[in-house]
């Protein structure tokens, strides 16, 4: 044989023996992929991302190792390093029926929502939208993150986009009626949220914020039937209380609400916001029941915790009388028969004879009086209007101008104007200039003591 022939067959041998190699390697890769895919599938990330990590030190750029070693991390919750991998995958571009875009791009956006970077998960969903322009996930997921960040109208475009992709979804039913609640579309709200709660009637937060929208829409009973059925969440408990003691008071269910806020009381930590809000708003139910009593008993509590919570401390100084005498809590949540006795006395003690006396919804008193002094007026009748309330509302300079106008029609020389609330500046101002006494809750006191001992 010839040194030309062993050359020849020299030569055939090393490419047979390179082809040889690479049929291996290539067939090798694949197989060891495989094989990672399953350490994955059976749960034993820790060792895929060892191996994974040995490919991309001779492979940097291999599309489904990026893949997998970003999703062996975001199984872990290390989404940083899982964020990492996904971004270079998107950065290689090598997409394939194996290895995605969309698919790879969702990853990332979950990564990057577990870690509170909703701007960036957003912006991966935004072009995700674009990616899948029929895939009603997208919309839906970019919809509540735009209105985790307050932009309700951008929020309200993508969710209705998500619900005409699929009208089965509750949940962007769901979300897009809490978007107009937000924006105060209450009627939209109220069709959403209702097709939300027909779809998943197990949905509380639904039933819970169609409570809360048939309440502005003054639709009381429809609310407190809602309202019932988030009850079932124990977690939005204190939520829901809160929302049907503000029903009732809306009905003017004064002591039923008392009761809802005493309920949620019970349910929240002390100290926390909701513990004092639900104290606070008890309060005030108490306050327009007239029974100052439980009222100052949650005020003093409050203030106890947080001296300048709201209008706590001038509700305090407002009724310091109320909370070191008997009398005057007795006489708040006198009944009508009660009442009436009461103010009848007071005008007696005054001086005073009834001509005339009305009763204006248990809470006001109006009496026609005279007085006689035969030494100083010369056997002359003079007539005055007295009117006492119980209301709780501060008197305003309307009110003076209209029992002003009432003594002149009535041919009262003089008026006499009672309140256990405050008077405004502006209506005591009006007053001091005609012949009209203002009586405001300290002036008042020492009358009501005198007429209940």
């Amino acid at each position: 044989m010839t040194l030309t022939s062993y050359i020849i067959l020299a030569g055939l041998a090393l490419f047979i023996f390179i082809g040889a190699y690479y049929f291996v390697v290539s067939m090798a890769g694949p197989k060891k992929i495989e094989e990672i895919e399953n350490l994955i599938s059976r749960g034993r990330y820790k060792d895929a991302i060892v191996l994974l990590n040995r490919i991309l030190e001779k492979e940097d750029r291999n599309m489904k190792a990026l893949y997998l070693l970003g999703l062996s991390h975001q199984k872990t919750g290390d989404y940083s390093n899982a964020v990492l991998n996904y971004r270079r995958c998107i950065k290689v571009a090598k997409f394939s029926p194996d290895v995605p875009e969309a698919e790879v791009r969702k990853k990332l956006a979950d990564c990057l929502l577990s870690m509170g970077n909703y701007t960036e998960s957003k912006n991966e969903y935004l072009i995700l939208t674009q990616l899948e322009p029929d895939n009603y996930q997208n919309y839906y997921e970019v919809g509540k993150l735009f209105q985790r960040g307050g932009l309700q109208p951008k929020a309200i475009k993508f969710l209705t986009q998500a619900t005409r992709l699929n009208p089965g979804h509750g949940d962007s039913w769901a979300a897009l009626g809490q978007a107009h609640f937000q924006m105060n579309n209450y009627h939209e709200a109220k069709s959403s949220l209702q097709t939300a709660t027909q779809l998943t009637p197990s949905d509380t937060n639904a039933h819970y914020y169609l409570g809360l929208t048939l309440r502005f829409l003054q639709d009381s009973d429809g609310a407190l039937k809602a309202l019932d059925k988030a009850m079932k969440d124990d977690a939005l408990k204190p939520r829901v209380l809160m929302t049907r003691g503000l029903v009732l008071m809306d009905q003017k269910s004064y002591l039923q609400a008392v009761a809802e806020f005493q309920k949620g009381i019970k349910l929240v930590e002390k100290n926390s916001d909701m513990f004092l809000q639900l104290h606070y708003m008890a309060a005030a139910a108490a306050e327009l029941n007239r029974d100052m009593h439980t009222a100052i008993e949650h005020w003093e509590l409050i203030h106890s915790m947080k001296a300048d919570y709201r209008d706590v401390a001038s509700k305090l100084k407002q009724y310091s009388e109320f909370r070191t005498d008997d009398s005057i809590k007795d006489f708040m949540i006198a009944s009508g028969a009660q009442f009436e006795a009461i103010v009848r006395k007071i005008i007696e003690n005054m001086g005073f004879s009834i001509n005339q006396l009305s009763m204006q919804k248990d809470v006001a008193i109006q009496s026609l009086v005279s007085e006689t002094d035969a030494i100083k007026r010369a056997n002359r009748r003079f007539y005055a209007l007295f009117y006492l309330q119980r209301d709780l509302a501060p008197v305003t300079e309307n009110q003076i101008r209209e029992f002003h106008e009432t003594m002149k029609e009535r041919g009262a020389q003089r008026g006499v104007f009672m309140t256990v609330g405050d008077v405004v500046p502006a209506a005591i101002e009006f007053a001091g200039n005609r012949p009209i006494e203002l009586y405001d809750a300290s002036g008042i006191v020492q009358h009501i003591r005198g007429a209940m001992s």
